[in-house]
């Protein structure tokens, strides 16, 4: 089966004892939470500036996100999650933000010391190792359980990845969860489809879901896969071009991985840029926003770095198969609207 083998090969390329797939990477968040079964009333801590679907899927375990806002390089404040970590606190959600990678060795520091697990959104973020220079050398040796030789985005105790067509690893949907903890990967498989359990006698002891992976889609992932390396050089490429033709005063600090190319601007351009990009049928897109300003949270939002940062942030295409000519005629395209 073509899902097998994809979980085979993720599991080998992440670097991990396990992988099980999933539909998608919203799936895969909410499967994993699912799995580590917490009690009720249990605490996430969960970044402000990330995908919704980072938030929901606490939402949907039945679990209370509190939001730890961001710092100017749009990933989770790490100074500011042990004054929110309570009794009720069992998890620490962090995402590595467009290919972004937070400092891993300081979050599994804070789960040692608070015996709390750590899930990496890492669906922006195929391929990223942190360093802190952000190079692939000088790994740290601090995870989850004891010393890591390996530290690539999704490795260090619960990893979640999402396979969506606009992704570094790719089909149309799909998603995976990554870990070394053979219990919870065996709980979240047999969740992922409906919680049959070994016998498959219709008694489902815990809550299922049909969250499953097709072939079809996991053949268009291992065809990603495959060509991996390839793409990951391509866009490094493609982000130094736009550095080299944009104006430096909006650039954002380097990637470990390029999923996308973000920009920062003036608040008072920044929706009227993306607007004059789309017109000109280049995918530039807005950032995110702050979670707590989604549905159904709704809290005090306007006081953060998350906020202020969603109002200048945007972000540019990167796609293997794009000419140099396409990025540097996009970068002369935004360089003359911000001069105008």
């Amino acid at each position: 089966m073509k899902y097998l083998e994809l979980e085979d090969k993720f599991k080998t390329y992440i670097g991990t004892d396990h992988c099980v797939t999933t539909s998608t990477g919203t799936s895969s968040l909410h499967l994993a939470l699912e799995a580590l079964q917490l009690p009720q009333n249990s605490e996430v801590l969960v970044p402000e500036f990330t995908m919704v679907a980072t938030a929901w899927a606490v939402w949907y375990a039945r679990l209370t996100p509190i939001f730890i806002d961001c710092t100017d390089d749009l990933l989770i404040d790490i100074d500011l999650i042990e004054r929110h970590i309570t009794e009720k606190t069992k998890v620490i959600m962090i995402t590595h933000v467009y290919g972004r990678i937070v400092n891993m060795e300081k979050i599994m520091t804070l789960a040692l010391r608070y015996n709390l697990r750590v899930i990496e959104d890492a669906a922006e973020a195929h391929g990223g190792v942190w360093t802190e220079d952000v190079t692939k050398n000088g790994f740290p040796t601090i995870a989850y359980g004891g010393i890591w030789e390996n530290c690539m985005a999704g490795s260090y105790d619960i990893g979640c990845f999402s396979f969506y067509r606009n992704k570094i690893v790719h089909g149309e949907e799909g998603g995976a969860i990554t870990t070394n903890d053979l219990d919870l990967a065996t709980i979240a498989r047999d969740m992922k489809s409906m919680s049959f359990g070994e016998e498959h006698n219709f008694q489902h002891d815990k809550i299922g879901f049909n969250y499953r992976m097709t072939d079809s889609q996991a053949q268009l992932i291992l065809d990603s896969l495959n060509n991996v390396e390839t793409n990951i050089k391509r866009r490094e490429e493609i982000s130094r071009l736009y550095d080299e033709h944009l104006p430096d005063n909006i650039k954002m600090p380097p990637r470990s991985v390029v999923w996308v190319h973000d920009i920062k601007v003036s608040s008072s351009i920044k929706d009227n840029l993306v607007a004059f990009l789309n017109k000109n049928k280049i995918a530039a897109r807005h950032s995110f926003k702050p979670m707590s300003a989604q549905a159904p949270f709704n809290k005090q939002y306007n006081n953060l770095n998350a906020y202020n940062l969603s109002q200048q942030v945007c972000y540019l295409p990167v796609y293997p198969n794009m000419s140099n000519n396409e990025v540097i005629n996009i970068s002369n395209l935004i360089t003359k609207f911000i001069n105008n």
